[in-house]
């Protein structure tokens, strides 16, 4: 449903490719990771799917088709909740749709279904400031599914939370995705997460490099991160990430 072709992005006339020739195909329904050293391009990546950037080389497809700018098929989830202070949760999960056209009835009706899955239904008055940092990504995550888009692409959306709340919002990540069943792409320095959460883990590296390597991740559901295959997986990607980060040093102190 989803492919990348050559694609690379360039900043300035002058300036170095942020990110090279990446050609990827990621299906219907599949939850892809991506992970790589800092600056690599993996956000820049993100926002070329979702339409916010356009690449200097390549093509970004959509069932075929070239994508062009955003659409209400490609939600993005960003590091924070960037939700809106002066609604109220509820509030904040029914605006995409009422911008979208849908009915009072529907927009309810939706909210409350995806509240609920995240399990925020009964905090639906609260204002945001009343929230924990964990309940605003859940509630930025009903707000995501609600509009019933075929892609979802995180950023990083635990990276600002405690590790306590973040393994807790990874299980329940994972329980809502067999239930919502959407495409899901995630960015994260965490190669545990990715392994966690993923059905493919891609490593982006340093400089010109590029998608270096797929990892397929076909441990079975729920995941167990103590399990001896899970610990190999993540040993194995994080040495793949390692050498791209030292190689990233490397050649800024060549410089």
């Amino acid at each position: 449903m989803l492919e990348l072709r050559d694609v690379s992005k360039q900043y300035g006339e002058h300036g170095g490719e942020v990110l090279t020739s990446v050609s990827v195909k990621i299906e219907e329904g599949e939850f892809f990771g991506i992970v790589g050293p800092s600056g690599c391009g993996k956000s820049t990546l993100l926002n070329l799917i979702a339409g916010f950037e356009t690449p200097t080389h390549g093509t970004v497809y959509m069932d075929g088709k070239p994508v062009a700018g955003p659409g209400n098929d490609r939600i993005m989830m960003f590091q924070d909740s960037a939700l809106f202070p002066w609604l109220n949760v509820i509030e904040n999960v029914k605006f995409g749709l009422s911008i979208a056209g849908f009915s009072r009835e529907e927009q309810e009706e939706r909210a409350h279904k995806y509240l609920k899955l995240v399990k925020l239904d009964r905090f639906c008055d609260y204002r945001i400031h009343e929230l924990s940092g964990g309940m605003k990504q859940r509630a930025a995550l009903a707000r995501a599914l609600a509009m019933d888009c075929r892609v979802l692409l995180m950023d990083e959306p635990f990276s600002a939370l405690d590790k306590q709340t973040t393994n807790v919002l990874r299980e329940e990540l994972e329980a809502i995705c067999s239930v919502a069943k959407r495409t899901m792409i995630l960015v994260t320095h965490s190669v545990e997460e990715a392994v966690f959460l993923s059905d493919r883990v891609a490593v982006i590296g340093a400089g010109d490099t590029g998608l270096k390597k797929i990892y397929p991740i076909t441990l079975p559901r729920p995941r167990h991160i103590e399990s001896e295959e899970f610990l190999r997986l993540r040993k194995e990607i994080l040495n793949e990430v390692r050498i791209e980060v030292e190689r990233c040093e490397k050649e800024e102190f060549d410089e």
